[in-house]
């Protein structure tokens, strides 16, 4: 029979550790596109102008590092979220919360 605290980090690892695997994997691949996105542009830039498509280029590219911009911050509350009260905060809670 499996304890409570075995069932609780199986579901930590269903619900929380297995979809940032996924999603890691996901943007490793978006990762990828976006090199051979820019190797291409790179090349099409030399060969030549532009033009209307760089307006059009530039507007996607805002989206991009507009979205980037929130998940970074996503990933920066999940750290945060993720990792355990320092020993400090939670003695010094103890403390505070003492009658005598």
């Amino acid at each position: 029979m499996k304890s409570m605290s075995d069932t609780s980090s199986v579901n930590v690892e269903l619900s929380i550790v297995l979809p940032l695997g996924v999603i890691a994997n996901q943007l490793m691949k978006v990762e990828a596109d976006l090199r051979f996105l820019n190797a291409k542009t790179s090349a099409y830039a030399g060969e030549r102008q532009a033009g209307d498509t760089a307006g059009q280029v530039a507007a996607r590219l805002d989206k991009i590092n507009e979205a980037l911009e929130v998940i970074r911050g996503l990933v920066s509350d999940i750290e945060m979220d993720m990792q355990p009260r320092s020993a400090s905060s939670r003695s010094a809670k103890a403390r505070t919360d003492r009658d005598d």
